[in-house]
Parts: structure tokens; C-alpha cells; sequence
């Protein structure tokens, strides 16, 4: 563990405490204690108003040798992000961990323990309806890549192959409810909730690379293949949650790709 000096954070903490700061957080590694030589120092800095400009609500900076990053945001929307399961999921074990360098009115304090306190429960209905609303926008990415592999469309294929790989893991952690105390261990949660020798594991690792393809396979072909089947088997897992709007997109869906083998 590679500790950040106290000294440091008593020369950085002061730079944001303004008219316009309610409080301070310390996020990340450094927080959990899991820090080592090339971790970046995370602050989040809890203020009244935020800048209308949204390219002034993150900013990274070389302070005493250490990359600093600064997130500004504000107890409202903290709080509102804990009543929204794909949020959720970051903001809850994000604020459990963080260590408290400033408040000024307690607010703060009150978010950390609302976040302690949190369960899963009330949000259950709430993530079943956003991963409903989330596996219809990933048709799209599906057609485009049977396109793209049809075409041999390189760009085409790959880009829609980012979303196909993220899109179906993120809609799994949601819906299962488990929270995710670092983005480092995002595809490793992924797997656990598939289960770690199930087949959309399986595809997982095959369509991001994590497995080798067979000699036989070309890498775009396997992996936008892998991609496909992995929206499949998610599909198919979540088809109890489908809202009757969303079931129509999803089922045509399906259609197209049991006609192209899949």
C-alpha cells in the first residue's frame, strides 16, 4: 500500500474549499487502502451549485508528483443517485469507502450513512424495468454486427462489438444487484454474476479476448460471433423481466438471429 501523505491532503484540500463547497471526499484506492505507485488520487468535491460548463465538472492534475482527479457533483444528486439502480450500484459502495476530508454542513456525513445503510430490495423492480428498457437499445449493435461480419466491415463490426461486450455484463450487474466497489473489478463482477463456467462467461471472454478463438477463427469473425451469442444468453435469462413494449424489440430480434444461425 502506497499511503497518500496527510501532508498532501491537508495542502490539496484547502484549493477547492470556496463559497461554492459544502465538502470534500476522498475516493478510490487511495480510500480503500488499496493504493500502489501509479494510483491517481480521487476527490470528490460536493458543492452548491455546479458549473454550467459539464467539461468543468471532472479535471485531472499533476500535484506534488500524484495525478489528482477532482469530480464535482452535489448531495442532491448523490442522494438521487442511490434511488437509481444503475447508479446505484457505483454510488452506494463508492460512498461507503470514501473518507470524509471536509463537510461543512454535515451533509456529507448524512450521505455516507444513508449509503451504510442502503439495501437492494426497493430497487429490485426498478433494475428489473431498466434492464428491460436497456436489451431492446442493444438490438441495434446486434444487426450492425451481422452486418458488419456479412460486409467484412471491419469498423463497423468492432464498434458495435464495444457496446455488445459492456452492454449485456452492465445490465447483468444491474439486475443482480451487485455493487461495484472499483471499476477494476467491473469484468471480473461480470463473470461471477453469470457464473464462472457458464456459457455467457464463456462468450464474454471469447468476444472481449479474455480466451483465445479457435486456430480456425478469424478475430473479428469469433469475437462479433461471441458478442451475438452473448446477447442471446442474456436475453434469454432476462426474458421474465421484459415489459411488453420491450419484449416486441427483443423478440424480432431473436427472430433475425435464429434465421442467421444463433
Amino acid at each position: 500500500m502506497h499511503t497518500v501523505p496527510d501532508l498532501f491532503l491537508n495542502k490539496i484540500v484547502p484549493h477547492p474549499n470556496n463559497e461554492n463547497t459544502l465538502g470534500v471526499m476522498l475516493s478510490g484506492s487511495f480510500a480503500r487502502g488499496e493504493d500502489g505507485p501509479n494510483s491517481d488520487v480521487g476527490l470528490c468535491q460536493y458543492v452548491r451549485e455546479l458549473p454550467a460548463n459539464e467539461n468543468e465538472h471532472l479535471c485531472l492534475r499533476i500535484m506534488n508528483g500524484y495525478l489528482v482527479g477532482v469530480k464535482l457533483t452535489t448531495p442532491e444528486k448523490e442522494f438521487a443517485g442511490l434511488q437509481n439502480p444503475e447508479q446505484a450500484i457505483w454510488i452506494v459502495p463508492g460512498l461507503r469507502q470514501a473518507c470524509i476530508l471536509l463537510d461543512k454542513d454535515g451533509s456529507l456525513a448524512v450521505l455516507k450513512e444513508t449509503a451504510a445503510n442502503a439495501i437492494w430490495e426497493p430497487l429490485h423492480g426498478a433494475a428489473n424495468a431498466y434492464t428491460s428498457w436497456m436489451l431492446p437499445t442493444n438490438a441495434e449493435a446486434v444487426l450492425k454486427i451481422l452486418d458488419g461480419l456479412a460486409q467484412r466491415n471491419e469498423s463497423k463490426t468492432l464498434y458495435a462489438l464495444w457496446g455488445l461486450t459492456h452492454g449485456p455484463a452492465n445490465r447483468l450487474l444491474v439486475q443482480s444487484g451487485i455493487l461495484i466497489h472499483t471499476e477494476n473489478a467491473f469484468i471480473d463482477f461480470a463473470q461471477v454474476a453469470a457464473g464462472r463456467t457458464s456459457d455467457l462467461t464463456r462468450q464474454f471472454r471469447l468476444a472481449t479476448g479474455l480466451d483465445p478463438l479457435t486456430p480456425e477463427e478469424l478475430a473479428l469473425g469469433g469475437c462479433g460471433s461471441a458478442a451475438v451469442r452473448l446477447y442471446c444468453g442474456t436475453t434469454r435469462l432476462m426474458q421474465k423481466i421484459l415489459l411488453p413494449e420491450d419484449a416486441v424489440v427483443v423478440s424480432r430480434t431473436m427472430d433475425i438471429l435464429a434465421q442467421a444461425g444463433y
